[in-house]
């Protein structure tokens, strides 16, 4: 049994599916007439199953309406030559993800180095007290939090641009996953 919310959803999904331009209005008017039945005094599972299914309302809709259905042609056409020019497109996406991990890796070491290098210096600077005086500990005091905060920084550039790259990726994939390559 399917109840209105899920009956829309899938309805909505189909009718994308088959490139229906105006889907938006069968599910307008489609959730109006079950919220016309449920108010009559019908459950909800009862007014989609008096509707007649998602499978009915689609075949009439398309019985319907002028639909584009994607040609086959085009596809094949597509893959092949997404597949043809793979030679030199897929090396320049090669160096493009090398080239961001590259600098991924080259975030993480300077913010190591930065941070190493800061509390080195801070813990220097309390040998330097005794051994020197005050005033070069203080300088190297200060110069272990210019360090620690060049660490900081680097530490956010890294996070910042890894998060983009994850976000590009996830986008990409999720894009050529749910609806095959599209050119």
């Amino acid at each position: 049994m399917m109840d209105k919310t899920g009956f829309l959803i899938d309805l909505e999904k189909d009718l994308k599916k088959y490139g229906v331009s105006n889907s938006d209005d069968y599910i307008e008017y489609y959730s109006e007439y079950l919220d016309d039945l449920i108010e009559n005094g019908m459950s909800s599972e009862a007014a989609v199953n008096s509707v007649g299914g998602v499978k009915k309302i689609l075949l009439n809709i398309l019985s319907d309406e002028k639909v584009k259905i994607p040609k086959v042609k085009n596809r094949l056409q597509r893959i092949i030559l997404l597949s043809a020019s793979f030679p030199i497109w897929g090396p320049i996406v090669a160096a493009l993800y090398i080239i961001a991990l590259a600098i991924v890796f080259s975030l993480i070491i300077c913010a190591l180095a930065f941070m190493a290098a800061g509390l080195w210096t801070f813990l220097g600077s309390f040998i330097v007290i005794f051994k020197i005086g005050f005033t070069y500990a203080l300088l190297q005091f200060g110069i272990s939090l210019i360090l620690l905060g060049l660490g900081i920084l680097f530490e956010q550039f890294l996070i910042g641009f890894s998060g983009a790259i994850y976000n590009l990726n996830r986008s990409l994939f999720k894009k050529f996953s749910s609806r095959g390559i599209e050119a």
